[in-house]
């Protein structure tokens, strides 16, 4: 009995090892095992994509976006993603809508936000870090960042900044 108990440690022992020998981890460049997570610092920032921007902004921008795509593809249609915006103090967005329900939380600082179509500062609402909002698709809206910020932003693609045109004065869906 013993004989049999130790053959199929044995056996289960060989097995394990064997299939532990045939599964390697991931490796990203640099030899490093991928992880799903991204760390803190480690976003690789960029300029917005021009394709990502249709149409003229109704108001200056005044400061600086950019973005890091955390996951998936914001850029095809029907694909999921998450990504990071970080924008200077004072930075505009100008009344916009997109394609897909877009969800929005705000990391660091604080980020105002307005419905409509027409720039308004005085029909904006301060979102604080931690404050989330989703926006659904073909809703008009606008915003501004108050100190440097981050925003976390996530749905499904494509991820497209359709501005309002001048005199265009459909209202928020």
């Amino acid at each position: 009995m013993k004989t049999k108990r130790s053959g199929l440690f044995l056996v289960c022992v060989f097995l394990a090892s064997t299939t532990l020998a045939q599964t390697e981890p991931a490796k990203k460049a640099g030899g490093a095992t991928s992880s799903p997570a991204v760390m803190p610092g480690s976003e690789k920032w960029m300029d917005l994509p021009a394709a990502a921007l249709v149409g003229t902004p109704s108001v200056e921008m005044g400061g600086t976006v950019k973005i890091a795509i955390l996951q998936g593809d914001p850029m095809t249609a029907g694909r999921s993603y998450t990504v990071r915006l970080s924008c200077t103090d004072g930075t505009k967005i100008a009344p916009h809508w997109h394609p897909a329900t877009e969800n929005a939380t705000v990391l660091k600082g604080d980020f105002e936000i307005g419905m409509g179509s027409k720039w308004d500062p005085a029909a904006m609402t301060d979102l604080p870090a931690g404050a989330f909002i989703s926006a659904p698709a073909k809703m008009r809206h606008f915003g501004q960042c108050k100190g440097d910020t981050l925003l976390q932003l996530n749905g499904i693609g494509p991820l497209v900044i359709n501005f309002v045109a001048p005199g265009d004065d459909k209202p928020a869906m």
